[in-house]
């Protein structure tokens, strides 16, 4: 073929086999340190920053750096007269007017639920919303039926006459006691020291009294010595205390040096502990049976079974009397379709009730919803 030698030295000196490397001339201390060179890059001045001090100082200067270049100015969109504004340009547009932006409301849209809530097929109670009247409040009730609901009032107005009561002891504890001494006339005919001097004389029969005309500083430093306690006496009171800590002391370790032998016993305690255990939780479950029970049948509440602080308001037991009233118009009844569509809604336990005041907990005052 024509012209083949003549491509062949093209091809040969465009291509060419370096045989022997690009350290042709040099010595060995140099081509170990271009070696060294390709392996281990450079370093930079010793500034005596540690690698992750250095790290810091490089990524600052990056962020320098970007900071520093001018982004490209993008390109504005062509115009369109006929184009209706989207919702952002127009909110912008609303916002920015004074008379507008001044009385814009944002709605945002309510979300959809997407799970069932947990609560929603537990009921707060077994006891019924609505509780129907007693087959005694009817306008002409039966004998037993009458009787039974008396009865029932009756027994809801001592309980809260004994709490009045209660309440009362607890709060005035000396007025109670002598009341209960010396009767409800004498105590309203004593002032309050007379009540208090009363009150020692009753609990503390052997302390001394102040004499007829005695001041108050000279009873005080009468009885001064009676209070005072000697050194003598402190000493023996120390004593003790340190006689009582070593017996004590040796009574534990003879209990601990009997223990070893006692595996027996105390295998037996912990049986009996565990059957304590296990009537309480059974008696504990009686309870909530019986509360449930009532819940079903009567309609009563639980105390504990509430939204809020306040519970769920409690009917009172109307009696209907048509010889004290003269009419049936004027005997009390449940008549009232807001206070029972309101019962009802607060013992579903939908809305907190409102808590009781000190005078509606303590029975002196009715609760009004």
């Amino acid at each position: 073929m024509k012209g083949s030698n003549k491509d062949q030295d093209d091809l040969d000196a465009l291509f060419t086999v370096d045989t022997k490397g690009s350290c042709e001339g040099l010595s060995q201390a140099s081509r170990k340190e271009v070696a060294r060179a390709k392996i281990f890059r450079e370093k930079g001045p010793d500034l005596g920053l540690s690698g992750f001090e250095e790290a810091k100082v490089a990524r600052a200067a990056q962020t320098l750096e970007n900071r520093q270049r001018q982004k490209p100015k993008a390109n504005q969109e062509v115009f369109d007269l006929w184009s209706a504004p989207t919702k952002a340009e127009q909110w912008k547009a609303e916002r920015d007017d004074e008379e507008v932006g001044a009385f814009r409301v944002r709605k945002q849209p309510k979300p959809t639920p997407i799970h069932t809530p947990r609560t929603m097929h537990q009921k707060a109670s077994r006891a019924p919303a609505v509780v129907p009247a007693h087959e005694g409040q009817s306008v002409n009730p039966g004998s037993d039926a009458y009787e039974d609901l008396a009865c029932m009032a009756a027994a809801k107005q001592l309980e809260k006459e004994e709490k009045v009561e209660s309440l009362e002891r607890q709060q005035r504890p000396i007025t109670a006691e002598l009341r209960a001494e010396l009767g409800e006339e004498e105590v309203a005919k004593m002032d309050e020291a007379t009540r208090i001097q009363t009150y020692r004389k009753l609990i503390c029969p052997g302390a001394p009294q102040p004499l007829e005309g005695e001041s108050e500083e000279a009873f005080e430093k009468r009885i001064a010595k009676f209070k005072r306690k000697s050194q003598s006496k402190r000493n023996k009171e120390r004593k003790r205390k340190i006689t009582d800590h070593k017996q004590a002391q040796l009574q534990a370790q003879k209990k601990l040096d009997k223990s070893v032998g006692e595996v027996g016993a105390i295998l037996k305690e912990m049986n009996e502990e565990e059957e304590t255990r296990r009537e309480r939780r059974a008696y504990r479950e009686s309870l909530r049976r019986k509360r449930r029970e009532l819940e079903e049948t009567l309609g009563t509440m639980d105390a504990k079974t509430r939204l809020g602080r306040g519970k769920a308001p409690e009917e009172e037991l109307a009696v209907p009397d048509l010889e004290a009233t003269g009419q049936l118009r004027k005997m009390p009844i449940k008549a009232s379709a807001v206070r029972d569509r309101l019962s009802s809604i607060l013992r579903r336990g939908l809305l907190p009730s409102r808590p009781e005041t000190a005078l509606e907990a303590s029975g002196l005052r009715c609760a009004v919803y």
